[in-house]
């Protein structure tokens, strides 16, 4: 759940004037000199941008001391190094000082005591306690320093490399000290007040090096905030704001990649390929600190030079102008960060002229002067590029799409330049076809533009009727303006989001997506919302029409429109649950024929304001549309289909499939209610949550939730089948 912050006053005076001195003593280690322990990659590159990113982040701080220990400085990270500085500082602070300790490298146990030891260069793992940095010692010395403000952060529990397509290597069970680190660090909070401790995962859990982001995940995120994503209004970057920053952007991060892993391993199941990766592991930073305090770590850094990497987008219309390609633009280059360039093919614009257009779009990133060898902490290069047009085959046999008369692009011409394309790919057809299409096929299009399972690519194109042909760009548009969140929209959400759109229509939505270095983003998130566009969003509420909050049965709805106006969700899915229980004045829990009896004005009032509040991310209808996506999967597991019969097997695993789609479980476990995410950008139908069924279906084995069994799971998700048919009869009799 979301953490709760820490009070603080944001006074920078001390630390302005030079009365007060900041102590940053940075330590980061990649390879050790004893072979037992292994290497890491990213660690003395967190250790060497964090530096810089406090470098920046304390300019306007006279008095400080910065003392860097990794890999590529010159001093290196061996353990005389350290715990001299370390005892320097605690000889020579003030009460009114600062020190930061931030460590990122393996920790581990050592086997007869169970100390806590965090290994340098020259640790060996034969005898931790004479060779390694022993946590409790560093704490002692900071119990005898005089700092009052003393933050300690650990990037300590690291479990090698990981791509997005998961981890690599196998962990020693040695390596992962957390439950350690937690108690011994919880012990040391308790004993005073100014004590800080930030640790990159939680308790049973580890941290990531990504590749793409070149850094492991916590520190990523560390460094982004001191760049000024975490500072407050005031531009003042303190522990705790960092903190709750790091804390969802890491979350966030894990759930990006979990969409696109799902998207991924649906196009295998498709392919019938059976070699499915398992979702990413939690990293959950924690933070220990007692009492009231604050610990400030900078100033939002002015003049940052903007990323190398522009997001580059093209549309090309080759029919008659839309409004929605226009729109689209709009949304393009506002909420998704890109250079839109719009083209339309008449007049001057000849094949020569589109061809350029389009190789200028593609290859942006071929053409970018290279500043630094380091990875781009900013922005993933990404290119969009959408094409509307006609399909068609030549005499020849070519596939070509037809702009106009005298403009066309061939196919393999087009895949050729995707090819050259050093960036993320978003390629978008729209292609209305004449009367079934005959020999053309968008299927064959999106099979050949494939560049292979590493490339960063996502393909989308739908088969539209060409009377129906601005259904497609419609809604496009419509599921982007759904996905202006402040986590922004990634490929794999928007296609699970068109999905939903297309599951009930007569529309084939046809869709590729591939990329183990990286998440790709159609809209990027937004972590700084400025005043005026705070006031903005609130001047609109403003501007929207009453709430339709009528009743058949005298329901008050006021306070339910109240909350999730205020998007205080938890509270809104709790009063959902009572106020559906009160419509049928049923307790504690609905069964099937109770369900039938809702009264159809009621339900469409709950959820117009769930859809409405939520800007179409949340809603029983939202739910409605994901399950009829997926309700005709047949069972997969034939030994349990002979056992229980076929119709209880797919309704168990269609259930599960539904959770996992709507967050309610997390890799092959079940969320417990107050485990739910309760944000705004929780996964599209993530709420209300179906709290009016009885949840028969868990048991608890050895502290985790479990399924009971196959059938009772069935028997649970015929209650959510019966909700969402009785949605769907109002909508049919026209009272939803």
């Amino acid at each position: 759940m979301c953490p709760v912050g820490v009070r603080t006053s944001h006074s920078t005076h001390a630390l302005e004037t030079g009365v007060a001195k900041l102590w940053l003593l940075l330590v980061g280690v990649n390879q050790y000199e004893d072979e037992e322990i292994p290497s890491l990659q990213y660690s003395a590159l967190d250790c060497q941008g964090l530096g810089e990113a406090l470098h920046a982040a304390t300019q306007a701080f006279p008095q400080k001391e910065v003392i860097i220990y990794n890999d590529f400085a010159s001093k290196q990270p061996k353990l005389a190094n350290v715990l001299t500085s370390l005892r320097e500082i605690a000889a020579v602070t003030k009460p009114i000082d600062t020190v930061l300790f931030y460590f990122s490298g393996h920790g581990m146990l050592e086997p007869s005591t169970q100390q806590v030891i965090l290994c340098l260069q020259d640790t060996q793992k034969s005898n931790l306690i004479d060779t390694g940095l022993q946590l409790q010692e560093v704490l002692q010395l900071l119990e005898n320093c005089s700092a009052q403000q003393q933050l300690l952060i650990l990037d300590a529990c690291h479990s090698g490399g990981m791509t997005l397509l998961g981890a690599r290597g196998e962990v020693d069970p040695q390596l992962n000290p957390t439950p350690e680190l937690v108690e011994i660090l919880r012990q040391r909070a308790a004993k005073r007040k100014g004590f800080y401790a930030l640790l990159s995962c939680d308790r049973s859990q580890q941290s990531w090096e990504f590749p793409q982001l070149g850094h492991g995940v916590f520190t990523y995120y560390l460094i982004r905030g001191l760049k000024g994503e975490a500072a407050d209004s005031q531009g003042i970057i303190e522990a705790d704001g960092l903190y709750r920053y790091v804390y969802h952007q890491t979350l966030t991060y894990i759930d990006k990649a979990n969409q696109q892993l799902r998207v991924i391993n649906q196009l295998k199941k498709g392919r019938g390929d059976n070699s499915i990766h398992p979702e990413y592991p939690s990293q959950t930073p924690k933070r220990i600190v007692e009492g009231v305090g604050e610990v400030i770590l900078g100033i939002k850094p002015k003049n940052i030079p903007a990323s190398r990497h522009p997001r580059q987008a093209l549309i090309v219309e080759g029919l008659d102008q839309s409004q929605a390609s226009l729109s689209l633009s709009k949304i393009l280059s506002t909420a998704g960060s890109f250079a839109v360039n719009y083209w339309t093919i008449r007049g001057n614009n000849s094949q020569s002229n589109v061809r350029k257009a389009i190789q200028k779009c593609l290859l942006a990133e071929s053409f970018a002067e290279l500043t630094t060898n380091s990875p781009n902490i900013d922005t993933i290069a990404t290119v969009l590029l959408y094409l509307r047009g006609q399909i068609q085959e030549t005499e020849q046999g070519e596939a070509i799409l037809l702009l106009s008369d005298e403009v066309t692009i061939n196919r393999a011409w087009l895949k050729k330049q995707l090819r050259r394309c050093q960036s993320q790919q978003i390629i978008i057809l729209d292609c209305p076809i004449e009367n079934g299409g005959g020999k053309v096929s968008l299927r064959d299009w999106l099979e050949e533009l494939q560049l292979g399972l590493d490339a960063g690519q996502c393909l989308i194109a739908a088969a539209v009727s060409p009377e129906n042909r601005e259904k497609f760009a419609n809604t496009l548009l419509a599921t982007l303006n759904q996905g202006i969140q402040a986590s922004g929209l990634t490929a794999a959400a928007w296609i699970t989001q068109l999905q939903v759109e297309f599951a009930q229509t007569d529309i084939q939505l046809y869709f590729w997506l591939s990329g183990s270095q990286g998440i790709i983003e159609v809209l990027p998130g937004k972590t700084i919302f400025s005043s005026e566009n705070m006031q903005e969003k609130a001047e609109n509420i403003h501007n929207y029409p009453p709430d339709d909050l009528s009743s058949e049965v005298g329901i008050d709805y006021a306070y339910l429109r109240d909350l999730l106006q205020a998007q205080r969700w938890q509270e809104a899915d709790r009063e959902t649950t009572n106020l559906i229980l009160k419509v049928v004045e049923k307790q504690p829990y609905l069964d099937i024929d109770t369900i039938n009896k809702i009264p159809c004005k009621d339900l469409y009032t709950i959820d117009k304001l769930w859809v409405s509040y939520s800007h179409g991310r949340f809603g029983f209808s939202v739910q409605s549309r994901i399950w009829e996506g997926i309700k005709d999967c047949a069972a997969t597991d034939p030994m349990l289909a002979l056992m229980i019969g076929s119709a209880k097997v797919a309704a168990s695993e269609t259930c599960i499939d539904f959770a996992n789609r709507v967050g309610w479980r997390l890799r092959d476990y079940w969320l417990d209610y107050n485990s739910l995410t309760w944000e705004g950008d929780a996964p599209m139908g993530h709420l209300p949550y179906v709290g009016f069924f009885e949840p028969i279906w868990r048991v608890k084995v050895l502290g985790v939730w479990e399924w009971h069994s196959a059938i009772a799971t069935a028997n649970w998700w015929e209650l959510c089948v019966a909700l969402f048919r009785r949605i769907e009869t109002c909508k049919n009799g026209s009272s939803i």
